[in-house]
C-alpha cells in the first residue's frame, strides 16, 4: 500500500518559541526564556531546568515545561524540515511546531514524567488551515491534554476543535485517524516531513 504522506508542519505565523542547535548527543550550556509571572528574562542550563520540572508534579509540571520552552523560542517557517530536540531549539531561538513538542517530550520524560503518558499528535489545523503538531498527555481518564506551542493554555484534546486529527505516535507506535477514531498503522507508510515515520520515532530522544 502507499505511503501516507503529509507536508508537515509549514504553520501559523503566530509567534511562538522552541529550543537550540547543538549536536544530538551535546547539552545546550544555558538558555534563556521569559518568565510572565516574573516579567523577566531568566536563563538556566537544561540540567537546572529538568531539576526545577522535576521538583514538580501533575499539570503543574506539565504547565512549567509548556510555559518555559514556549518562551525560549519563536515559531519560523523553515525551508528544510529537520526536527530538533531541545538543545537544538534553544541554541536557534527558533523552530517549527514538532521542535517544541519534541523538546517537551524530551524533558517531561528526563523530569520523571513516564513515557507511556506522552505522544505527539500531527494534525490539520482547521483555522489556518495547514498542519501542526502539538505533545499530548494522557490523563487517568484517558482524556489528553495538549501541550501547543502556539498557547500557554493547556486544553482537553475534546476542547481542541481546531484540530483535526491526522496522526498520533509516540516512539513505539502509530496511528492513523479516520472514520471518527484511530485505527492502529505501519508507521512506515507515514511520512511526515519528507521521511519516514518509522525511520523518526527511535530518534525522539535524540534529535
Amino acid at each position: 500500500m502507499p505511503a501516507i504522506a503529509f507536508p508537515f508542519p509549514r504553520l501559523r505565523r503566530l509567534a511562538c518559541l522552541l529550543f537550540a542547535a547543538l549536536p544530538t548527543t551535546a547539552h545546550a550550556a544555558a538558555f534563556t526564556y521569559w518568565d510572565d509571572p516574573g516579567a523577566t528574562a531568566v536563563t538556566l542550563t537544561r540540567e537546572e531546568f529538568v531539576a526545577q520540572a522535576s521538583h514538580r508534579r501533575g499539570e503543574d509540571r506539565l504547565a512549567f515545561v509548556n510555559r518555559v520552552i514556549n518562551n525560549a523560542a519563536r515559531q519560523q517557517f523553515e525551508k528544510v524540515d529537520t526536527w530538533k530536540g531541545f538543545d537544538r531549539l534553544v541554541r536557534d531561538g527558533y523552530g517549527d511546531c514538532e521542535d517544541f513538542a519534541i523538546a517537551k517530550y524530551q524533558i517531561l520524560i528526563q523530569a520523571g514524567t513516564p513515557v507511556s503518558r506522552l505522544d505527539f499528535l500531527a494534525a490539520d489545523d482547521t483555522l489556518t488551515p495547514t498542519y501542526h503538531a502539538v505533545l499530548r498527555y494522557r490523563k487517568d481518564d484517558g482524556s489528553h491534554l495538549i501541550l501547543d506551542n502556539l498557547t500557554l493554555m493547556m486544553l482537553p484534546e475534546s476542547k481542541r476543535t481546531d484540530l483535526k486529527p491526522l496522526v498520533a505516535f509516540d516512539a513505539h507506535h502509530a496511528e492513523h485517524f479516520r472514520d471518527g477514531r484511530f485505527h492502529a498503522v505501519d508507521p512506515a507508510r507515514i511520512v511526515l516531513g519528507g521521511q519516514r515515520l518509522s525511520e523518526r520515532m527511535p530518534r525522539l530522544m535524540d534529535y
